[in-house]
């Protein structure tokens, strides 16, 4: 009876995990990640995710909050109604950053669900003269 009812445990808690998933609380992302590849040092990098409320009650996004002070971020201030598009903009400082970034802005709804939003990309110091190329020919 134990074993069963531990089985039974189991079986309930990764249903309910797997359901969590695909639902993502009525959220549907057009994408969840975003890779710039290689870009120059200098100019910021901004990317905008876009979703859309599957749910049957307007959202509101409560916070947007990226990993570190390099990175911003800015989102819908109004209420998104079922059916309709919201926006998270996530903008990557580049200037006196090179190399490899990946960096994340946590996303909050006012229904409790959270989603972790990635840009990562590699920022380069291309300092290669005017009508100079570094293509090896």
């Amino acid at each position: 009876m134990k074993k069963t009812l531990t089985l039974l445990a189991a079986v309930l808690a990764f249903v309910t995990t797997s359901f969590a998933q695909t639902e993502d609380g009525g959220i549907k992302w057009e994408k969840k990640s975003h890779d710039f590849g290689t870009i120059k040092m200098g100019p910021k990098a901004d990317v905008t995710f876009k979703f859309t409320n599957t749910t049957k009650a307007p959202l509101v996004i409560t916070s947007a909050n990226p990993s570190c002070g390099c990175t911003a971020s800015d989102y819908t201030k109004t209420p998104i109604m079922p059916g309709k598009t919201g926006e998270v903009t996530a903008s990557y400082g580049t200037d006196g950053r090179p190399g490899f970034f990946q960096k994340s802005v946590k996303v909050t709804f006012d229904n409790g669900t959270t989603t972790d939003l990635i840009i990562s990309g590699t920022v380069t110091t291309d300092t290669a003269p005017a009508g100079k190329s570094n293509e090896l020919k």
